[in-house]
């Protein structure tokens, strides 16, 4: 028996069919651990590229667009540091900064979640145009909350504001 499991090591072996396993297990192994790929028990060419960005499951290239569109109109408003990180929070958690987001629930369409009926007609370009959006859901938070911190603080209750 013992001969029958040597011989087979060596066949193995000989055949390079460990190469093949190990190979598979490292492909496996990133696939889960992204860039990182089981730290230092590869050698350095052994490793695949690191792509320039990972955006898994958010599928909206235009988010840091429309979040330095939104920064930068936002301090017009005096809304900097805390106020900012509860607008990034209200309007990721509304639309992901995707400015061509329809919520198939409410019917909130783009980045600050306008829903035609309660807030008024879509005004017209609004659809496709994240500087509408953005200045629109601006606007509506400085009128009816103030803050975007109240907005969000509004938003945790039930999910609407």
């Amino acid at each position: 028996m013992l001969i029958l499991v040597a011989a087979v090591m060596v066949a193995v072996y000989q055949l390079e069919l460990s190469k093949t396993f190990n190979e598979g297990v490292r492909q496996m192994v990133c696939l889960v651990r992204g860039p990182s790929c089981g730290d230092k028990t590869w050698v350095d060419a052994d490793r695949p590229e690191e792509p320039e960005e990972y955006e898994w499951g958010q599928g909206n290239p235009n988010r840091l667009d429309n979040q330095n569109i939104a920064r930068n109109e936002a301090e017009g408003y005096g809304w900097t540091d805390d106020e900012w990180q509860c607008l990034s929070n209200l309007w990721g958690a509304t639309s992901n900064w995707d400015h061509t987001f329809t919520d198939p629930e409410s019917g909130a369409v783009g980045i600050s979640g306008f829903v035609p009926g309660v807030h008024g007609s879509l005004p017209q370009g609004f659809r496709n145009n994240a500087s509408h959006q953005i200045s629109w859901g601006l606007g509506y938070i400085s009128e009816y909350y103030g803050t975007p911190c109240a907005a969000w603080t509004y938003w945790q209750s039930g999910h609407n504001y």
